[in-house]
C-alpha cells in the first residue's frame, strides 16, 4: 500500500545502489532554481531503512531539495525490499531520457549476478525485449573509446553500439572521433561498420592470367592521397575508404 508523507529532509537517505553514477551538484542547478520558486511538484518514492527512509525515485530531486534549504519533502512510501526494490527503481526511472545508457547496463549486471536472472526473466520483469536486455549488458564489453563518449553523451547508444563492433582499433577511434565530431546516425555508423570491417584489397591477378582477365585492371587504380601528410595511401594502410552514398552496401 502506497501513502503520501511529508518526511523531514535529514530523514531521507540516497539510495544504498544510485542509478546515476554522475550525479553532481552542478548537474541540479535548474532543479534547485524550480524548487525554489515552486516548490517539489513530483513526490519522491521512498521506502522504510531501519529508522530512515531510502530513495527509489527521486535522487536528483533530493540533492536539489537540499541544496535549496528545504527541510522536507513530500514522499510516496512503499514496502519494498531486494529484488523488488531494484526492479521498482528502475520501473520508476525507464521514462527519464537523461540516464545513461551505462548506468542501465550496470543496473542489469548487478541483478543478473546478485539474483540469477536470466535475460528473459529481466526482460519480463523490465517490460523490454529480450534483445533490449543483451544489447545492454553487452554495453560493458564495449573498447574504453567507445565507452567513454557514451558516458560523455556525446554520441548516441545505437550509433556507439555500431562502432564498437570495428575490429580494428586503430579504424575504431578514428570511426569514434568522426562521429563526436561531425555526428552520426545510427544508419550511418553501420555503413562505417561495414566500411571498416571489410576485407582488405588485394591484388590477386598473375602475369599468367592478365591477359585473359576481362575484369578492369585494378593495378592501374591511382593510389588514394592522404588528407594528412598528402602522401599515397597503400590499400593495406586505408584507414577508411569514402564513397557515394547510392554505393554504400544495403545488406550485411
Amino acid at each position: 500500500m502506497q501513502k503520501l508523507e511529508i518526511i523531514p529532509l535529514d530523514r531521507i537517505k540516497d539510495p544504498e545502489r544510485p542509478l546515476r553514477n554522475d550525479l553532481r551538484p552542478e548537474s541540479v542547478d535548474e532543479l534547485v532554481f524550480s524548487i525554489k520558486e515552486v516548490g517539489i511538484i513530483q513526490p519522491l518514492v521512498v521506502c522504510k531503512n531501519g529508522d530512515s527512509y531510502e530513495v527509489i525515485a527521486g535522487h536528483r530531486r533530493l540533492l536539489a531539495a537540499g541544496l535549496a534549504k528545504l527541510t522536507e519533502a513530500p514522499c510516496i512510501v512503499v514496502n519494498s525490499t531486494g529484488l523488488n526494490k531494484e526492479v521498482l527503481k528502475m520501473h520508476e526511472n525507464i521514462a527519464r531520457e537523461d540516464i545513461n545508457p551505462i548506468d542501465w547496463a550496470i543496473q542489469l549486471d548487478y541483478l543478473k549476478s546478485q539474483y540469477k536472472l536470466s535475460n528473459a526473466k529481466m526482460a519480463e520483469m523490465m517490460g523490454f525485449s529480450e534483445a533490449w536486455i543483451s544489447q545492454h549488458l553487452d554495453i560493458l564489453k564495449y573498447p574504453v573509446e567507445v565507452l567513454e563518449v557514451i558516458k560523455q553523451g556525446k554520441l548516441s547508444f545505437s550509433a556507439s553500439r555500431e562502432l564498437a563492433q570495428i575490429k580494428d582499433p586503430v579504424k575504431r577511434k578514428v570511426y569514434v572521433n568522426a562521429g563526436v565530431k561531425s555526428g552520426v546516425t545510427p544508419e550511418q555508423a553501420a555503413n562505417w561498420r561495414r566500411e571498416a570491417n571489410a576485407p582488405t584489397y588485394q591484388n590477386t591477378s598473375t602475369p599468367d592470367n592478365t591477359e585473359n582477365n576481362t575484369q578492369p585492371d585494378l593495378v592501374n587504380i591511382p593510389l588514394p592521397i592522404c588528407a594528412v601528410c598528402g602522401n599515397e595511401i597503400q590499400y593495406a594502410d586505408l584507414l577508411t575508404l569514402q564513397i557515394h552514398k547510392d554505393c554504400a552496401p544495403k545488406n550485411e
